[in-house]
């Protein structure tokens, strides 16, 4: 199972997916001042209101308009799931 969060300045989507198949989406407060623990907490408890469990996410993706909060959301899925955190790729406007 693949965790997926899409970042933005006001709300983070959440969403699980699984050979190609959507399992659940949702969605939280972007907040600066959240630590990786609070964010970790807020994601286990999005992936269990859906019925799965933390252990089952094998990788995840991030898609951020927010730099700040970059490293906060990685070292939160890091702690949640005992995954390496995924890799920044800075998104770079074509000309």
């Amino acid at each position: 199972m693949i965790l997926a969060l899409d970042v933005g300045n006001t709300n983070i989507c959440i969403g699980c997916f699984a050979e190609g198949k959507i399992l659940f989406t949702g969605r939280m407060s972007t907040d600066h001042s959240k630590t990786a623990d609070e964010y970790a907490i807020g994601f286990n408890s999005i992936i269990r209101l859906y019925g799965y469990h933390a252990p089952e996410v094998t990788g995840s993706i991030i898609s951020s308009v927010v730099p700040p909060l970059n490293r906060v959301l990685r070292d939160a899925v890091k702690e949640l799931t005992g995954n390496s955190p995924p890799m920044d790729q800075p998104y770079q406007r074509s000309r």
